[in-house]
């Protein structure tokens, strides 16, 4: 297992998936302080003539604007980084070569998602904490233990849709039809989101870990942070180890000759 995570870390980072995420994510946490700080100066700047009453920048403003673009910008690149893990070495015939080895098919698998759950959750992790430190140094500041939280909650969605489109990439025959299938996935939870949302069962869909994010970064009150995590993540890891599970047997089966 050991050679195949080193294996795979090496693949995911010469082949520019890793890193592409990682400057994406740095851009926007650079970039989201800045438009909250001056975005005002600017638009009075321009409005010449006209009165136009802009609020003060905020910290908070500013962190779930960055929050926002995690999941507008970096879900599509999460999807794409993760849609040719497995289908693009099946069509290259890698996959083949390597599990005819001693190698299971298991292992395979999961050095595979391993490496990309820990490289996702790192680039979050570090691009959050940039971003924060970053607003610090031109709004204010903002509780560690806030931002902390908003992260954890949107990392957990980013990972549910890392594992389905990685799923798909496993028994999908090309990359492009595991990238749609990812976003597809996206589409679906944001639509049942919209429609089930304010029922008794809205709490528990993954698709709230988005919005709960806000929420914790506005300072939820401390009996109600747990919930606002622990219902919709225990929802998306459920989801995540079914999809997971069957992607497994159904790759298990599949002729990679």
């Amino acid at each position: 297992m050991g050679v195949l995570v080193k294996k795979e870390f090496r693949q995911v980072w010469r082949s520019f998936r890793l890193p592409a995420l990682y400057l994406i994510l740095l851009f926007l946490a650079v970039l989201d302080p800045l438009s909250s700080r001056y975005m005002g100066e600017i638009i009075q700047r321009f409005a010449q003539g006209m009165t136009i009453i802009v609020p003060p920048p905020s910290a908070e403003q500013a962190i779930g604007s960055f929050i926002g673009d995690i999941v507008e910008i970096g879900l599509l690149v999460i999807i794409a980084i993760t849609m040719g893990s497995v289908a693009g070495e099946k069509a290259a015939g890698v996959t083949a070569f390597i599990v005819t080895r001693p190698v299971s098919r298991r292992s395979y698998i999961l050095a595979k998602l391993g490496v990309l759950a820990v490289g996702i959750a790192a680039g979050i992790a570090a691009s959050v904490t940039v971003a924060w430190l970053y607003t610090w140094t031109l709004i204010g500041p903002l509780p560690a233990s806030r931002v902390a939280l908003a992260a954890l909650s949107v990392g957990m969605y980013a990972e549910l849709v890392m594992v389905a489109t990685f799923t798909a990439s496993m028994v999908l025959p090309g990359a492009l039809a595991a990238g749609g299938a990812g976003l597809a996935v996206v589409i679906v939870l944001g639509i049942a989101g919209g429609v089930l949302g304010k029922s008794a069962v809205g709490p528990y869909l993954p698709s709230a870990l988005t919005g709960n994010a806000g929420l914790l970064l506005g300072g939820a009150a401390p009996g109600k942070v747990a919930s606002l995590l622990l219902k919709p993540g225990m929802t998306s890891v459920l989801l995540g180890a079914v999809l997971l599970g069957a992607g497994l047997a159904r790759f298990r089966r599949l002729d990679l000759q």
